[in-house]
């Protein structure tokens, strides 16, 4: 056997063993995965504001070219139920698209995204209230959209990545959001394992950026 021989066996071998982490285990299935947004303290003043509506506007595909397009495995694109949770596609290390990854039961991108809006406004200055506290009906009234929030599994030779990306728009009466202001988060992280902590650990991140992006550009 000559020296390149059994150096393309090795590197060969090598592949399958960083491929083997991302298939194995639960890839073909629905998984789901538990995430959370730390809480900020209301501002004592500042001009207050109340999210009035939260819209899911993410379209997703049945066999997207691009893995940052929300997909289903067993096309259930059109379940409300699982659109309204999904997160994530598990894919393969040759980049096939296999499970799904939702959020945990009675959790909605909807609502996770509403709490850290809330929350990110508060640190940005801005009174938001809700339903039972004084003066929110007298609140400046905000809408939020939701055109991208999705995560997906790269693979790469010597090195996989999950990524991450949102894109939310908020509008309403006051600056800045009177002509629809969009904020925007991003991560990329290296992996061995697409494993559940790998996904909460991605998206987590892609959130504090989210998040970093509203308290800088929503004064």
């Amino acid at each position: 056997m000559t020296q390149n021989t059994k150096m393309f066996r090795l590197g060969f071998m090598a592949l399958v063993l960083l491929t083997l982490p991302v298939v194995s285990g639960c890839a073909t299935s629905r998984g789901t995965v538990a995430l959370d947004v730390a809480q900020s303290t209301n501002p004592a003043t500042g001009t207050a504001v109340r999210i009035v509506s939260v819209t899911d506007n993410r379209k997703f595909e049945i066999s997207p070219s691009s893995p940052a397009t929300p997909s289903l495995k067993d096309n259930g694109i059109h379940d409300k139920a699982l659109t309204s949770r999904a997160i994530a596609r598990k894919r393969n290390g040759y980049g096939m698209a296999m499970g799904d990854v939702l959020l945990s039961e009675g959790n909605t991108v909807e609502s996770l995204v509403q709490n850290l809006v809330t929350q990110s406004l508060r640190e940005a200055g801005f009174r938001v209230l809700e339903a039972n506290q004084t003066g929110y009906e007298n609140a400046i009234p905000l809408d939020v959209g939701i055109d991208k929030f999705w995560a997906w599994f790269a693979p790469g030779f010597w090195a996989a990545h999950l990524e991450f990306e949102s894109k939310i728009q908020i509008s309403g009466p006051v600056t800045p959001f009177k002509d629809g202001k969009t904020f925007e988060g991003r991560v990329r992280l290296a992996t061995q394992a697409a494993t559940t902590g790998a996904w909460q650990n991605t998206i987590h991140k892609g959130m504090q950026n989210l998040r970093q992006d509203i308290q800088l550009h929503a004064r």
